[in-house]
């Protein structure tokens, strides 16, 4: 006992956020672990101070989050969507980025003259369109593309945008860049 009360002193926020939220955390073997540890024995080490502090740092994250989510739950999105759902459509986009996620795949993102957020789905960042160009980030091309789904980004929910996912995309020609100087 007189181990967990020295571990209270010398870690008052882990000890409290431990103590007080042992209901919360029930589907949590981590956290139940070390709330366990800490009652039979007053001590974690290092590596497991750390852990609970990352763990209390994203519930932190995670409740200032879903109050901003409720704040903005009814913030109409920013922007309008391009074209109507399964119809096949000819455009001309100017490629903004390709990023890779965790299952290594690329998003692609485009935008077009209205400047509309516009993304796709791809298995490499390399655009070749048919008059053999390889697109590099602010080319403009021109594409036949179909819209698969609409849909609102909202990982910030003060910044909702709409955001027009395509699928099936032939790069046609490719326009040049828009900052390019002109020969």
């Amino acid at each position: 006992m007189r181990n967990q009360e020295r571990f209270k002193a010398d870690n008052p926020d882990i000890y409290i956020f431990l103590r007080d939220n042992q209901e919360l955390f029930k589907s949590n073997s981590f956290l139940n672990d070390m709330w366990r540890q800490i009652s039979n024995k007053g001590q974690l080490s290092a590596g497991q101070l750390t852990g609970v502090q990352n763990s209390m740092n994203y519930l932190q994250k995670k409740l200032d989050l879903d109050s901003l989510k409720e704040k903005h739950k009814d913030d109409e999105p920013a922007g309008s969507f391009l074209g109507v759902e399964r119809k096949r459509y000819d455009m001309t986009l100017k490629f903004l980025a390709a990023k890779q996620t965790k299952r290594g795949f690329y998003v692609l993102e485009f935008t077009d003259r209205e400047g509309r957020e516009i993304l796709a789905f791809s298995n490499t960042s390399l655009i070749r369109t048919d008059d053999n160009n390889t697109l590099t980030f602010g080319d403009c091309f021109t594409c036949r593309a179909t819209v698969n789904r609409h849909t609102t980004n909202n990982f910030d929910p003060t910044k909702k945008v709409k955001q027009t996912v395509l699928n099936r995309i032939k790069y046609n020609k490719f326009l040049g860049r828009k900052d390019a100087k002109e020969v």
